[in-house]
């Protein structure tokens, strides 16, 4: 049986995993044992959601964006979101987390990924010291101003390893990849493949992958 996030154990902390996906968070933050309640708009993305938390008792998928995540009121105490915080607009999910936030206050956890490489790298975008500012660490550097006052930030070892066939669908996951009919994609392609081909050693890519993590308490009204 679901847990009512409306009513949860004296003590229990309730967690939202906003832009939530296929759930690859969503499922590690169950083994913590609370309430979950995972919010993805996407509906495709969200079938699969629900076929990987199915068995989760603790987990609970909805159907929501970020400005409008369908939760009650004042009913959790944990919002995170990964990989997917700029894709949000500050002031509209700053509004909706002070709506949902339990007591006034929520912990806000911002996550990402931060690749050697990924699609972005394509076409660099250099800031005025000629440095590659580019995909996920250019994401977690912007939401980090935009989105915390004071946060707390951390870095993770996340060492990723692939196969030519891995390492293909990871490069082709990046929401500003070439679809496969899009008249770019073969060239796209030969740019990912040649990637692999000088990186790889025995078949095998790894990419020296850091998790960087945004972290703050918010106190409503402050």
């Amino acid at each position: 049986m679901r847990r009512d996030l409306t009513s949860p154990a004296d003590g229990e902390m309730t967690i939202a995993d906003i832009g939530a996906g296929t759930g690859k968070l969503t499922i590690e933050l169950a083994g913590l044992g609370l309430p979950v309640v995972a919010v993805e708009p996407d509906g495709n993305m969200r079938t699969e959601l629900i076929d990987r938390t199915n068995g989760l008792d603790n987990v609970t998928v909805v159907a929501g964006t970020a400005d409008h995540t369908g939760l009650p009121v004042r009913s959790v105490d944990v919002i995170t979101v990964a990989q997917a915080l700029h894709w949000f607009d500050p002031g509209t999910f700053a509004a909706e987390c002070r709506r949902i936030a339990r007591n006034g206050r929520y912990l806000l956890v911002s996550l990402y990924n931060v690749t050697s490489f990924d699609s972005a790298m394509r076409n660099e975008r250099r800031d005025g010291h000629g440095d590659v500012i580019t995909g996920s660490i250019r994401h977690f550097e912007d939401t980090k101003t935009a989105f915390f006052h004071n946060p707390e930030i951390r870095s993770f070892a996340n060492p990723m390893h692939y196969t030519r066939e891995s390492w293909r669908a990871y490069m082709d996951s990046h929401s500003h990849s070439p679809l496969p009919d899009d008249p770019d994609y073969a060239a796209y392609r030969t740019w990912v493949d040649e990637l692999f081909n000088q990186r790889a050693m025995d078949g095998a890519l790894t990419d020296d992958t850091t998790c960087m993590v945004a972290s703050e308490l918010v106190v409503c009204g402050e």
